[in-house]
């Protein structure tokens, strides 16, 4: 039996895709320019001088935690990632591996994208993870169920307060609320530099016409 779709929250985010890292020992991946595979399946960085963004690992189960890149590149990276949006693959129900929970069994549904739009899914884990946490989490963070590990306890999401994933989203003040808000901070940054190199390209193009007929 498939657990009812939980209860709306307050998230907002748009969708987009991620960059692909090397596995260490651990499963959890370390980035680089040139990304390099370990036993665990994931990614890390033989270079930290520079980083191929194009190539940042897009199932969350799989890519690099984001403390684990120089503090220098980490913007660029959480700006990409912004940019391609959170990893929500749009399967057939069938194509979400079940799983027994007692006598009963539970997988994920991709209605649960609708409801919490920062929400993720991992194919190679069969687990959920959290967009903005992932982005801003720090080595210091105890909680990784939503980050690294994967959470997919599908039983436990259900209706009401007991919903696992409003759980997570907690109070005003959760890990959760506050990685909301520097993903949306973020986010206007970019855009506004996106917004300003367009003005530039434009204004260059009609200094470049003004040349051309000056010439002719």
């Amino acid at each position: 039996m498939d657990t009812p779709t939980p209860t709306p929250s307050d998230a907002t985010l748009t969708h987009t895709p991620s960059a692909t890292p090397t596995a260490t020992s651990s499963g959890t991946a370390t980035p680089s320019a040139t990304p390099t595979t370990t036993s665990s399946g994931t990614s890390t960085p033989s270079d930290t001088s520079e980083f191929d963004l194009a190539s940042l690992e897009r199932d969350p189960g799989l890519r690099c935690p984001i403390w684990k890149y120089p503090p220098n590149v980490r913007d660029d990276i959480r700006r990409e990632y912004i940019r391609l949006g959170p990893c929500q693959p749009q399967l057939r129900r069938d194509q979400y591996p079940a799983t027994e929970f007692g006598t009963q069994r539970r997988r994920f549904q991709a209605s649960w994208f609708n409801t919490f739009k920062w929400l993720e899914y991992s194919v190679s884990k069969d687990a959920a993870f959290c967009f903005p946490c992932y982005l801003f989490e720090s080595d210091a963070s105890s909680q990784h169920a939503f980050t690294i590990d994967g959470f997919k306890s599908w039983k436990r999401v259900n209706d009401n307060e007991r919903c696992a994933f409003l759980v997570h989203i907690g109070t005003s003040n959760s890990p959760h609320k506050k990685a909301i808000k520097s993903y949306e901070g973020l986010k206007n940054v970019t855009r506004h530099i996106d917004k300003v190199i367009n003005c530039q390209s434009l204004e260059e193009v009609k200094k470049k016409r003004l040349r051309l007929r000056a010439t002719i």
